[in-house]
């Protein structure tokens, strides 16, 4: 486990297990919105972004966190490990919308602006129905080659901390 994609819907936990995962395993952490936003209103173009992703994806050990469909087969070929956070969809808005009401006002470390609107609530309420299949497309295609291990509860979550042996 030297190059782990972190995967999932938005208030997943995403952010909170790859921050834990990256000092547990002692690996740099990226987290692909603080590659994105600039500030609140602002993000790279995708040609920056991709040239920085292509950076980070050639170092010697990493831990990605973030969808960015566009480029998860670019990231996928690159890891030896995907974690998929596939928790139910109730959870997540669940997630955001307390993180939202919790940390509004205040400035997100991870790059991305806290915002909630109708649009962002019916990407995550649909994220699973269309991300899934690409995601288990890509599991498929990818997995002699890389590990994949799906978390569907909180409960599996706190059992993959409690369980990880890093040198096996």
């Amino acid at each position: 486990m030297k190059k782990i994609l972190i995967i999932g819907c938005p208030g997943s936990g995403k952010s909170s297990l790859a921050v834990w995962l990256s000092k547990e395993l002692s690996l740099p952490l990226v987290h692909l919105d603080k590659i994105n936003w600039l500030n609140n209103q602002e993000y790279l173009s995708r040609d920056k972004f991709n040239n920085q992703l292509t950076n980070e994806l050639m170092k010697k050990e990493w831990l990605i966190d973030g969808n960015y469909n566009r480029t998860l087969e670019k990231r996928i070929t690159h890891a030896d490990t995907v974690i998929w956070l596939d928790l139910p969809k109730q959870v997540c808005l669940f997630r955001i919308i307390k993180r939202y009401i919790t940390n509004h006002h205040k400035v997100n470390s991870h790059g991305n602006p806290d915002t909630i609107s109708w649009s962002f609530i019916k990407f995550v309420w649909q994220f699973n129905k269309k991300t899934s299949p690409q995601i288990k497309n890509l599991e498929t295609m990818y997995k002699k080659h890389t590990n994949f291990i799906t978390l569907h509860s909180t409960k599996e979550v706190s059992y993959f901390k409690k369980n990880l042996t890093p040198f096996s």
